[in-house]
């Protein structure tokens, strides 16, 4: 695969914070808790990884700010790429030990999610909560007066109880969403644009179809060596007209 750094001002600089963060994430082991699902089983958090993949995501029931959005977006987002159920399931843990089981079902509910079996909506501990929150470096914070947590958003792609790849916030579409997936399902993604760091690539994933595919990178490496070759070829055919013209003229 080709990779050429796009310009100077590319490669100069650390890359962004979120992009740090997310990187760091990667290969984590995470604890094994119990959860509490909204059919009112009971599960640890290793028979789940090690039954399927899992994107799991933190979120709870009475946030006023981006949580069900959010939830709305990893909804759609799975729904366009395809395998949800046959090669990973989500994992929405809520974030207050305070909820109950009626709460996780309204929430899936709200979502129109209720019932499958491909979305699990779950529940632990306050220890159980903040123990895998911290192996994943998520921060949350319950606000005393207005009841509210203060949390960003963290979606992470599981794979036999270790970190395949996470995203921190909600990316601008679905493009890097859906590269998780198909990795989480088992594509080899090459390499996913890093924002403010855009390299050059000979081939790039297609997220929507899984497929590789030319990148325009391939172009422009290519380009000066095709324009070499083009203009050394007219000097040679332009030599040998002369030579040839140079010939007739010694034979008059």
């Amino acid at each position: 695969m080709c990779i050429a750094a796009a310009s100077p001002a590319a490669r100069a600089g650390p890359p962004p914070p979120t992009t740090r963060a997310e990187a760091a994430l990667a290969g984590r082991v995470l604890p094994d808790i119990e959860l509490t699902l909204a059919d009112g089983r009971r599960a640890r958090l290793a028979q789940l990884w090690r039954e399927q993949a899992l994107l799991l995501t933190f979120y709870y029931r009475r946030c006023a700010g981006t949580c069900t959005p959010f939830l709305e977006w990893v909804r759609d987002a799975v729904g366009e790429v395809g395998g949800l159920g046959r090669d990973y399931r989500v994992l929405a843990l809520t974030i207050d030990a305070a909820e109950t089981t009626a709460d996780l079902r309204a929430q899936a509910a709200a979502l129109r999610l209720l019932g499958r079996r491909d979305w699990l909506f779950a529940a632990a501990s306050e220890a159980d909560v903040a123990h895998i929150a911290g192996a994943l470096d998520f921060r949350y914070r319950l606000d005393a007066v207005t009841r509210q947590y203060d949390h960003n958003s963290l979606l992470v792609g599981i794979e036999q109880g270790r970190v395949l790849r996470a995203l921190l916030g909600t990316p601008e579409g679905s493009a890097r969403l859906r590269e998780l997936v198909w990795e989480l399902r088992g594509r080899f993604v090459p390499l996913y644009r890093m924002p403010g760091r855009t390299p050059l690539r000979c081939l790039t994933l297609d997220p929507r179809s899984g497929q590789v595919r030319l990148d325009w990178g391939l172009l422009v490496l290519v380009l000066p060596a095709v324009l070499a070759i083009g203009i050394a070829g007219l000097t040679f055919a332009a030599a040998r007209r002369e030579r040839a013209r140079a010939a007739r003229g010694r034979t008059q």
